[in-house]
């Protein structure tokens, strides 16, 4: 039973066992991403709701706020995907946008995707009611879609001082190809 290894074999071995665990961290980056925004509420995650509307009875806004959109696609998912034009928003006011993606295969094709927030103090402020993010996304071969995306700035972000004097805030979309 005790096998005696060469240090060749041993080599190959630990290698071996590198890869699957690269791999791995690979397969599961994004459902590991969504737990650990999930459990932190980092980058406002945790923090959807359906509900603006007692958020959105403030009578005036105190800050305006650029926000730049950005979106891009890894390497080995063939898409096209645009970004919405700039905004300038104010806190407690709801704002949608849509993001668009084209299929530029022949065959079906399936994405996810992540978002990040920048500068990374506004993402508990930047509240997302609706998002396509952490989803699969399907495109049939030529087809385009469009991804809506809701959310409002919390009007807590007038209580951080550091928060509420940010004037620029980019909120970026990137799709990875989702492998069977």
């Amino acid at each position: 039973w005790i096998l005696k290894f060469t240090n060749k074999s041993k080599t190959v071995f630990v290698l071996v066992l590198v890869l699957m665990f690269m791999s791995s961290l690979v397969i599961f980056s994004v459902p590991l991403y969504k737990l650990f925004c999930d459990l932190t509420g980092f980058q406002g995650f945790n923090q959807q709701t359906s509900n603006i509307d007692s958020k959105s009875e403030y009578l005036e806004s105190q800050l305006d706020i650029n926000v730049i959109f950005t979106s891009q696609v890894e390497e080995g998912l063939d898409w096209i995907f645009e970004a919405p034009p700039n905004m300038s928003i104010n806190e407690g006011k709801k704002y949608d946008v849509i993001f668009k993606a084209k299929n530029n295969t022949q065959h079906i094709s399936t994405g996810t995707s992540i978002f990040n927030v920048l500068p990374p103090k506004i993402g508990p402020y930047l509240l997302k009611i609706e998002c396509f993010c952490f989803l699969d996304q399907t495109i049939n071969p030529g087809e385009s879609v469009e991804f809506p995306v809701t959310f409002y700035i919390d009007p807590l972000i007038l209580d951080d001082p550091e928060a509420s004097r940010v004037k620029n805030v980019t909120l970026s979309y990137t799709f990875f190809e989702k492998k069977e």
